[in-house]
């Protein structure tokens, strides 16, 4: 608690300057001052009320106020205690960035920010560096959206690894390749991995101050959903060389293409050939149509053939079956015969 007094001291004295500080008294007569601007006005009762908040060590009731004040007239002054609130907080990504930005305001209007808290500025720095936990993490698949505490990574100001903690709560976003650095405070995190056709995978880490560690995040494909139904009730279906039962059948399946069928005795079976993509839901309607017989199943074309051949074998013996040898002629008296011709 030793450096967090230092803070409120320095705050207290900047606050009391602040409101203080009036254009010099002169002997000259002057004109009635001029009525000072109402955001101006509101921005300093703001600033005075965070300081007493820090007074009590109420440290996110500060935050609210330095942050409503800066947002009204910013200051490099109130950038610098936004910033120590949120290391006072445990917010060490963001106290480092939001300590960057009072810097920054500082060096382009020169003396909004008082020398010693220049020094106080660097030297916070410096502490929250050695602090800040460094995770070197590897994806798998590469173009999945990564969520740590239900905030989205934000790319770092100085250099290419991302950061924790510093990105308001919303959707994970996808990182700039399969391997990163990611920066953020020690503690217990909640890590979040999302990407469409794939489940969700969350993963719990605890860093201690300091800590430089490697971390392989993965994630698998989700099966695919096939929903078969039929306008024929217990017609059965085979899915590849599985049968999975009567209509309706719901089968998971991963990626890819697959051949369905669906029979039942009595109908036409019904083929296709499906396509399904992971995490994919998709709908199957077989039609099945009564079974066409063929001809030759008929019991009156059997027995019709019967008698055509009946008959066939009829007419075949008339015409193959030998003529009779005709009986002898009787000559008469004159004992003379002709004898019969044969064609």
């Amino acid at each position: 608690m030793k450096v967090l007094g230092t803070r409120v001291t320095a705050f207290v004295v900047l606050c009391t300057a602040l409101a203080s500080a009036q254009p010099a008294p002169t002997d000259a007569p002057s004109a009635p001052p001029a009525a000072e601007d109402p955001r101006t006005e509101k921005a300093r009762t703001l600033y005075k009320r965070g300081v007493e908040s820090v007074k009590r060590e109420q440290w996110s009731e500060a935050l609210a106020s330095f942050e409503e004040s800066s947002e009204l007239r910013p200051h490099a002054t109130t950038t610098f205690n936004i910033a120590a609130c949120e290391r006072a907080l445990g917010h060490y990504t963001r106290a480092r960035e939001i300590l960057d930005k009072a810097l920054e305001q500082a060096a382009k209007e020169p003396g909004t920010l008082a020398p010693s808290l220049e020094t106080e500025a660097k030297g916070l720095k410096q502490e929250i560096e050695a602090l800040l936990v460094r995770v070197q993490m590897t994806l798998d698949p590469p173009n999945a959206a990564i969520l740590v505490d239900g905030r989205p990574l934000a790319p770092g100001r100085r250099d290419k690894a991302l950061l924790a903690g510093v990105e308001t709560p919303g959707p994970g976003r996808v990182p700039p390749s399969s391997s990163f650095e990611v920066v953020m405070n020690p503690g217990t995190h909640v890590i979040t991995l999302s990407r469409k056709g794939y489940s969700d995978a969350v993963v719990r880490k605890t860093y201690g101050p300091g800590t430089r560690q490697n971390l392989a995040l993965r994630i698998e494909k989700l099966p695919a959903t096939l929903k078969i139904s039929s306008n024929i009730e217990g017609a059965l279906v085979r899915v590849g060389d599985s049968d999975v039962g009567p209509v309706p059948s719901e089968v998971l399946r991963p990626a890819g293409s697959y051949r369905v069928s669906v029979s039942k005795k009595g109908f036409d079976p019904y083929e296709s050939s499906v396509t399904l993509n992971a995490g994919q839901q998709s709908e199957l309607v077989a039609k099945l149509n009564p079974e066409s017989r063929p001809i030759t199943k008929e019991w009156w074309f059997w027995a019709g053939s019967i008698a055509v051949v009946a008959t066939g074998v009829i007419v075949t013996y008339a015409l193959t079956r030998p003529e009779p040898d005709p009986p002898p002629y009787d000559g008469g008296s004159t004992g003379w015969v002709a004898q019969p011709l044969r064609f």
